[in-house]
């Protein structure tokens, strides 16, 4: 691959890192609450618009970072390498940001960092890949950050799914915090988010 290959990143670097990444904190913070991308970059197929903006923001090189095998190609791992100077690695265990489609949620769980008793922060997230959200059914969530409760329902989740991210509350304060990547939007599930399963 060569610089003319690989598609830019932020217009403004420095800028609209600073501005996604605050968007993403407020995400993390405010559990199931939909943020929309206030800054877009161009998208390597198949990726989409914030699993970008997640990666150019929080990536550099000394977070090593997976890619499930669907979304995994020269293109984009030459794109995060020249933007972010992030490291691939093929084993999941060692990641620190795992970028997968949300049906592989149940299998990325069992396989990501979940941190030490010693140092709980030492585990991955997970950026899992949604086609859009507020699609039927879903989870009611409740825990810091959420006043009373939040029904979330991101699109392509499975019964497998709900019942992994709620194994992944019952372990905190280990386990593995959970962003949901839209077109031009996320929202997040932090680990100490509990969550009840709604009928579709």
């Amino acid at each position: 691959m060569t610089l003319t290959d690989l598609a830019p990143g932020f217009a403004d670097p420095v800028r609209d890192a600073a501005v996604s990444f605050r968007t993403i904190l407020d995400a993390m913070a405010r559990p199931g609450e939909l943020k929309l991308l206030p800054v877009k970059a161009p998208v390597p197929a198949p990726l989409n618009g914030a699993a970008v903006c997640i990666a150019l923001s929080l990536m550099d090189p000394d977070t090593p970072y997976w890619l499930a095998p669907d979304l995994r190609n020269d293109r984009i791992i030459g794109h995060f390498s020249f933007h972010t100077g992030a490291p691939f690695d093929a084993d999941i265990a060692k990641a620190q940001f795992a970028f997968f489609p949300v049906a592989d949620l149940p299998q990325v769980m069992l396989d990501l960092a979940i941190g030490t008793d010693e140092y709980p922060d030492r585990s991955a997230t997970a950026i899992a890949l949604v086609p859009g959200f507020d699609v039927v059914g879903g989870a009611r969530l409740a825990g810091p950050g959420i006043e009373t409760t939040c029904d979330f329902a991101p699109g392509g989740m499975t019964a497998d799914a709900w019942d992994a991210l709620e194994r992944n509350a019952m372990l905190f304060p280990l386990g593995v915090d959970t962003i949901f990547a839209g077109p031009d939007s996320l929202a997040a599930i932090p680990r100490s988010t509990r969550l009840t399963r709604l009928e579709a």
